[in-house]
């Protein structure tokens, strides 16, 4: 009876989910709906047990791959499960990248890694079209599953969606819409699910393709994240990205063959558009360097403390920033970040000093701006060594910051600060 009940509610839920422009024009529908399948489900089936629908022998399940999306939240592409059995008028597709914006503090949950992600399912045609519709190529790789690995697997993905069991803490490279795709088909088929092929290649660049087109998110990214991502992949691991565990998917097998057939082409995926070259980070900030220096020469090498402050306030917040976000997030792709090398938080002190007191009173930061000049040297030579990759843009920037230092020192005592 209760897994009756589960499929019943699951298939309102695939209705309310494919047809939500409806049920919120009307609530009143879907209560009453909700209340029916509730009586029904109380009523109808407390005096005989049935279990969830025997799949036909023709019923297949199959993973469903969408390709990369003009949207932020789509940049990496999806995985979801599909299941059809044209016999039982079953055609549904289950989906664990799913989340309610109208969770209290959204943003803030979403910030610190607290935001749960959760199980749902949907009508198979009417998600493949729209995706297809948006320009995302679409494609289907039937599993080579017997008919009770069929079963276990649909029997699995609906108690999945029970209440207690369809939410889960996202994890970006962990435990994501992907990975729990891997896991259940591991659960179901008994065999680890791995991409072999991966070779020698960190989570970091793992992601840079993904990031060509937009190359400012790809800098943020660099940022953002520290040195934990610059370790290697594991094969079963690298199935955290959609096109990989597609392609596990064809290269995991047994003597009895492989987990899944070749992938079919439902949807081409349409062109993306991307940043040209000369609004790139690297060119950006290069000129913005090479620039100013020319101004600095032609002006007479003469220079401001106050735009001196005004560098350090703006790199000493990012810093800050850095360090608070990492100390209040579960994300732990944030942590042990060696951009905090030239992004120090205590810039912010020397920028206040450098725009806000008088010259007798900053002989501590003469004595500061010697050592982060050193400092930015030092990261500057040994970064090609470090344990992370850095974004080839922070270069001219962290030059830019050691260049302030060097003014402010060579300032000589009797010049007055142009303001």
């Amino acid at each position: 009876m209760a897994e009756c009940r589960l499929f019943l509610l699951s298939r309102l839920d695939e209705l309310m989910n494919s047809h939500w422009n409806i049920w919120s024009s009307s609530r009143l529908n879907a209560g009453l709906l909700l209340s029916w399948v509730l009586f029904v489900s109380n009523s109808s089936f407390a005096t005989d047990r049935f279990d969830l629908p025997r799949l036909s022998d023709h019923a297949t399940i199959s993973l469903v791959t969408y390709s990369p999306g003009d949207e932020l939240y789509t940049a990496f592409g999806h995985s979801s499960i599909r299941v059809r059995d044209d016999a039982q008028e079953i055609d549904r597709l289950y989906n664990y990248g799913t989340f309610d914006f109208e969770t209290d503090a959204f943003y803030i949950k979403f910030a610190q890694g607290d935001l749960l992600y959760q199980l749902s399912v949907g009508l198979s045609n009417a998600e493949i079209n729209e995706r297809g519709s948006l320009g995302q190529g679409v494609t289907e790789s039937i599993l080579n599953f017997n008919s009770d690995q069929r079963q276990a697997m649909f029997s699995e993905l609906e108690t999945n969606l029970l209440p207690e069991n369809r939410f889960y803490r996202y994890d970006f490279i962990l435990d994501n819409c992907s990975t729990r795709v891997r896991d259940i088909f591991e659960k179901v088929w008994g065999h680890p699910v791995a991409d072999p092929s991966i070779g020698k290649v960190t989570f970091r660049q793992m992601l840079d393709p993904y990031f060509l087109r937009i190359p400012w998110i790809r800098f943020g990214v660099y940022l953002l994240l520290g040195a934990r991502i610059d370790r290697l992949v594991t094969p079963r691991e690298a199935c955290y990205l959609p096109f990989n565990l597609e392609r596990a998917v064809q290269e995991s097998s047994t003597e009895a063959g492989p987990l899944g057939r070749k992938p079919i082409m439902i949807y081409r995926p349409q062109p993306l558009p991307s940043v040209p070259w000369y609004f790139r980070p690297e060119f950006v900030f290069w000129t913005l360097l090479l620039f100013w220096i020319a101004c600095w020469v032609i002006r007479g090498y003469s220079a401001s403390a106050v735009l001196s402050g005004l560098v350090f306030l703006a790199f000493g917040a990012v810093g800050t920033f850095l360090v608070v976000f990492a100390a209040n997030t579960f994300h732990w792709e944030t942590y042990d970040n060696w951009n905090l090398g030239w992004l120090v938080p205590t810039h912010l002190l020397v920028g206040v000093g450098l725009i806000f007191l008088n010259r007798s009173s900053r002989s501590w930061v003469r004595a500061y701006l010697g050592i982060a000049l050193a400092e930015i040297a030092l990261f500057l030579l040994a970064s090609p060594w470090l344990p992370q990759q850095f974004h080839h843009a922070i270069y001219p920037l962290a030059i830019l910051l050691g260049w302030r230092c060097a003014i402010e020192l060579c300032r000589k005592p009797h010049q007055e600060i142009l303001r």
